[in-house]
């Protein structure tokens, strides 16, 4: 496998992200989206993303898969550049497209990497995750200071990711295609056996994390009044102290796997409690900060607790994509509809503020559930690394 193509993929794909993906809910905001499609655009890639890889994992040419999904994906973002943008309902069926062909890019890109970290997995996954952070870091700030207050600018951001993706695609096509053969095999049944409990918990936090995320970029436009650059200065706070704390934090994981689990998840009290009682945007850059933790402990334990506890790993990353992004999906729903409600009988500002306190509580106790989970020992030293949501 030629792996200097993969990290141009990577890198690629990486800029492509960084242009769009920290900037969708809040554009959905200013473009007059409801709640209701705010809601989905917040669970999208939790949700839709999980759901299409269900059925692919039996699927076993990863790169054939990957040449598909990014021809897709270039056509949906010049639909969206050119036709949907300026329609808040096209807006959100474009998006939902766009999220659910991702998902099946990222799947066959997790299969990819799996072969290629097979005995050194700690280095060739920090290395292909480097080149991907890198990249959408500079890509965030560059659509934040292009677009700014002029919303209108948007559709070149996707224009410009859209031509990005179609130059992935060339690099794709002169990557020779691989059969992806798992060493362990099993069926659904024997992946999920003993992990129950870990995808119980999983799913009642999803719920509760996902709550906020409609009310997060709510908060952003009309309590804070944040232009798309300051939304790309708080990303890229987040990205760079990720980027900082990642192999620190990742030792800590393996040495106390479980204790790690539960900080990283009761440490995202943060973000709701910083919307609530931070008086301006600069506060909120300094409390971001706290995302290198929580995303460099998500970015490493809660994979690696599943794929210790599992033996088909293939069934195992379906299933707790499935798990999370119908968690994702419930809870998004729930905070866009409970927005909805409390602006009628308080308006937005004090709905803002009153659910942000009620999640923040709701985190803190479905955090506790990852304390209640057995205690197991890695089986190797390698953890992958995959992508996490900042708050």
């Amino acid at each position: 496998m030629d792996k200097d193509k993969l990290r141009l993929y990577v890198l690629i794909q990486n800029l492509a992200n960084g242009l769009t993906q920290p900037f969708m809910s809040f554009l959905a905001v200013a473009s007059g989206v409801p709640n209701i499609g705010l809601g989905l655009i917040s669970s999208a890639n939790g949700f839709f993303a999980g759901v299409t890889q269900l059925p692919l994992r039996k699927l076993s040419e990863p790169v054939k898969l990957l040449k598909v999904s990014t021809a897709t994906l270039s056509a949906l973002w010049l639909i969206m550049a050119f036709i949907s943008y300026t329609n808040p309902i096209l807006y959100v069926v474009t998006y939902l497209s766009i999220a659910a062909i991702s998902g099946i890019s990222a799947y066959a890109w997790a299969l990819l990497l799996e072969r290629a970290s097979r005995g050194s997995r700690g280095r060739v996954l920090a290395e292909y995750g480097f080149f991907g952070s890198i990249g959408g870091l500079l890509a965030t700030l560059t659509t934040g200071l292009v677009v700014r207050g002029n919303y209108a600018l948007a559709k070149y951001v996707f224009l410009t990711a859209a031509l990005l993706i179609i130059s992935n695609f060339t690099v794709l096509m002169r990557l020779d295609n691989v059969k992806y053969d798992e060493v362990n095999s099993s069926n659904i049944k024997q992946s999920v056996k003993g992990i129950e409990r870990f995808l119980g918990a999983t799913f009642l936090f999803a719920v509760v994390w996902s709550f906020a995320w409609p009310i997060f970029p709510v908060a952003q436009y009309y309590v804070f009044s944040m232009t798309t650059e300051q939304v790309a200065i708080l990303s890229i706070v987040g990205g760079a102290s990720t980027l900082i704390l990642q192999r620190p934090v990742g030792s800590l994981v393996d040495k106390h796997r479980r204790l790690m689990m539960f900080l990283g998840r009761f440490l995202l009290i943060t973000f709701p409690l910083m919307y609530v009682f931070s008086t301006s945007v600069y506060q909120l850059f300094v409390i971001n900060v706290v995302s290198g933790f929580t995303n460099s402990v998500s970015n490493t334990a809660y994979m690696a607790y599943l794929f210790d506890n599992s033996r088909d790993k293939k069934s195992a990353i379906t299933i707790y994509s499935a798990v999370y992004g119908t968690g994702t999906l419930v809870g998004s729903l729930i905070g866009s509809v409970s927005l909805t409600a409390a602006e009628l009988v308080v308006g937005v500002k004090e709905a803002v503020k009153y659910l942000l306190l009620i999640d923040a509580a709701a985190r803190a106790g479905a955090a506790v559930a990852y304390l209640k989970l057995p205690e197991f020992k890695p089986a190797s030293k390698g953890t992958l690394t995959v992508s996490a949501r900042t708050n």
